[in-house]
């Protein structure tokens, strides 16, 4: 269960320990209205934003140029680093053994068993064309990769013909098994080493000291996230508990600046770190982040709060809040937060981050990223029916949004020490030059990259000037975990270096010029801009959620439950709705409602709150039964022969009546099924999909087809899903011709009641 939301009607609790030092800035406004603006609209405003001279474009491009060029002459192919690196650029994902690795990845790791494992290789290797890749790639490493999937692909595949061969590569298969296991489980651990510094903080420190040695520094991430029980939170807490008593002991006296640091995530320090979940974050997590940031105090170490996902964004805007003006906290400048550029609200949270900072008389270091979890975004957006997505459909204006994020963090020096995680050559040249190498003093900013990921790039970044080096210091983000934590960590990792537009992936491409791969995002969206005749357009290969299934049938519209604009107007919902008491019964009769009261009638009260009289229901005699019978019998040969575009209208506008009293439904399912919010939502709109669903595809059907009618069809609907099962059973025999009786469940007959009477 979500929570005990149908037992407090008011979705907005009253937070007065929040209360007594915050007011709503217009900064939130921005930030709370900002996603759901057009992406052009967006990306314009950036524009405005993001204007550099000319000299100064010339001066990133030579800076870039450099940088790019000796990245891609670096022989790191003899390394993990060019290992890992030539898999992902010969495997990417664009292709289907690039799919089929990336589900490996993905799953190979938490598959306790060996025979789920054998399936699910067996599965993905035959999906793979693996022999197209043989020689392609300049690791004999890749090739050898390569060459093994192949014979793997071959060994797994079942025989089509009984010959000698064939029995061989059966008797093959089925004792090579293991071997290919081990070989592939060895390969997926090896990708994950890549990218964890150790699988203990002690571990991790001693093998920093090499790169510390050269100027870098060190932010220590505990890996494990998403905690699913206590006991993982606890056991969570306990992990930063320690690292930051590690590292800090390491630290050798430097500061927040100078020395290493901690990044946590709050996902992994409460099972519930969820906006539905307001109050209990406050008072459960909350003093655990206190707890960990007064330990980093006593070290002098920088503890950074990881950005996650879109939907708990204000939620760590407000914990961030309290832990800034904790008086426990004074006179300490190691309160770090992550910002992600691919968010269209980002530009909106720099500006509140910067107020947060006046108003807390803070300097908060700020770690600006593009973004780590956009795949996923995108298809949350889409099943939760949103207006719009929280990310930018376009790499660009991503690129972009971070230029102009990264000038406001740099014009406020007092209030954000700046930490501008990258790996795009032109990102950091964009970086370099806006911040004004000529005025640079220790503690301004710093770059920051990812262990296994960013160290060639920066390697001609940190150190002195006279050196040849750029002089501005680099923080490695460094996991800290064992195989079984590495997991989520990893999957987003693969699909950054993985992906087509990633820089990390191009920059080992040679077919790619090095001028195409260091262009100006402004440049680039002008360019754009004069093909498609206007300025900041989303990705056109990415629909928006309402028009996700484009052409066939328009995706039920849903309400997002971490928006506080929305939750106010659903609020005023609930509270029109928390009293009124609705009726159902049999409709053959035509009965007058003042009729009802003469007849004997039942409660239905809320399952969750028993004191909550949701309606009262009237059963069906057996006259009743026999009415219907006969009204759905005289009416089945007018309704067999109505057109089909007829009945598909019909159920399209069943649909809008159903989606525009969403609000009501709801709050019915919830007072009369004991669902929550966000159930009973997911409710109407499934029911919704149905409508729409078996609509279109009657307007798909021939009129001349061979689909013809049953005659009349009893629905009966389940209790658990009142409304969506019920309404979908009835639509698809409805569509198709047939007269229907519906029978509800008698614990929930009063939302069926509300399905018929919207059909009719």
């Amino acid at each position: 269960m979500d929570s005990p939301q149908v037992l407090n009607a008011n979705l907005l609790p009253s937070l007065d320990y929040i209360t007594e030092f915050k007011d709503k800035t217009d900064f939130e406004e921005e930030i709370n209205h900002a996603w759901r603006r057009a992406e052009s609209e967006c990306v314009e405003n950036l524009l405005e934003h993001s204007q550099i001279s000319e000299e100064m474009n010339q001066k990133i491009y030579d800076i870039a140029f450099n940088l790019a060029h000796s990245l891609r002459d670096r022989k790191s192919s003899s390394g993990k680093a060019g290992i890992v690196q030539g898999l992902l650029q010969e495997f990417s994902l664009s292709s289907q053994e690039g799919i089929a690795l990336m589900c490996l990845a993905e799953a190979l790791l938490r598959i306790p068993d060996s025979a789920t494992r054998d399936l699910l290789i067996r599965d993905k290797i035959n999906q793979g064309n693996w022999k197209d890749h043989l020689g392609q790639s300049n690791l004999m490493f890749v090739n050898a990769a390569a060459w093994g999937l192949m014979l793997t692909g071959k060994l797994m595949e079942t025989p089509k013909q009984t010959s000698l061969s064939g029995i061989l590569t059966s008797l093959l298969a089925r004792t090579g098994k293991g071997i290919i296991r081990k070989a592939v489980d060895a390969a997926m651990r090896m990708m994950g080493e890549q990218f964890v510094t150790g699988e203990t903080i002690g571990e991790a420190l001693d093998n920093a000291k090499t790169l510390e040695d050269k100027g870098f520094r060190y932010s220590y991430d505990m890996l494990g996230e998403a905690a699913l029980t206590e006991h993982d939170a606890d056991r969570y807490f306990e992990d930063y508990t320690q690292a930051i008593h590690a590292i800090g002991k390491a630290s050798e006296g430097k500061d927040v600046y100078t020395g290493p640091g901690i990044s946590i995530k709050l996902s992994a320090l409460h099972p519930r770190y969820q906006r539905s979940q307001t109050e209990r974050v406050h008072h459960e997590l909350y003093p655990r982040i206190l707890n960990l940031a007064l330990l980093a105090k006593t070290y002098d170490i920088g503890l950074n709060i990881d950005a996650e996902e879109a939907d708990r964004l204000e939620l760590s805007l407000e914990l961030l809040e309290r832990l800034c003006f904790e008086p426990q906290l004074a006179n300490w400048k190691g309160i770090g937060f992550v910002i992600q550029a691919y968010q269209k609200r980002c530009f909106y949270v720099v500006d509140y981050i910067i107020d947060l900072a006046k108003r807390s008389q803070k300097r908060l270091m700020i770690r600006l990223v593009k973004g780590a979890y956009w795949d996923s975004e995108i298809k949350k957006a889409q099943i939760d029916g949103m207006s719009d997505y929280p990310v930018f459909t376009r790499k660009v204006h991503t690129d972009l949004s971070y230029i102009a994020c990264a000038k406001k963090l740099l014009a406020a020096p007092d209030q954000v020490y700046p930490q501008f995680a990258t790996h795009n050559a032109q990102t950091l040249a964009t970086i370099y030059e806006l911040a004004d190498p000529q005025k640079y003093y220790l503690g301004q900013y710093e770059f920051q990259c990812l262990h296994g990921m960013g160290e060639p790039l920066y390697e001609q970044v940190v150190g002195k000037v006279s050196d040849q080096k750029l002089g501005i210091p680099c923080r490695i983000y460094a996991p800290v975990g064992n195989h079984e934590t590495l997991l989520a960590y990893l999957v987003r990792r693969l699909l950054e270096n993985g992906a087509n537009t990633s820089f990390v992936n191009r920059i080992a491409d040679k077919n790619i010029k090095i001028e195409d791969l260091i262009e100006n995002p402004v440049q680039e969206i002008l360019h754009t801009a004069e093909k498609e005749h206007a300025v900041g357009l989303k990705h056109p290969a990415i629909p928006l959620p309402h028009d996700l299934y484009q052409g066939i049938r328009q995706n039920s519209q849903g309400l997002d439950l971490a928006d506080d604009s929305k939750l106010q107007d659903l609020n005023q919902a609930v509270q029109h709705y928390l009293k009124h008491q609705w009726n159902s019964y049999s409709l053959v009769d035509q009965l007058d409602l003042q009729d009802l009261a003469e007849i004997n009638s039942q409660e239905i009260r809320n399952p969750a709150d028993h004191s909550d009289l949701v309606g009262y229901v009237i059963e069906a005699e057996t006259a009743q039964v026999d009415l219907a019978l006969d009204n759905a019998y005289q009416a089945f040969e007018n309704w067999k022969n109505a057109s089909q575009d007829f009945r598909a209208e019909l159920l399209l506008k069943a649909a809008a009546i159903m989606e525009s009293r969403i609000q009501e439904l709801m709050v019915l399912l919830c007072r009369e099924s004991g669902k929550t919010y966000s159930n009973g939502i997911a409710e109407v709109r499934e029911a919704v999909d149905f409508l729409r669903y078996y609509a279109a595809q009657m307007q798909s059907i021939d009129e001349n087809g061979t689909l013809s009618p049953l005659g009349t069809i009893l629905c009966i609907s389940p209790w658990n899903f009142p409304l969506a099962i019920f309404t979908g059973q009835i639509s698809a025999a409805l569509v198709e011709g047939n007269t229907v009786i519906a029978k509800p469940a008698e614990q929930t007959p009063l939302i069926a009641a509300q399905a018929i009477q919207i059909l009719w």
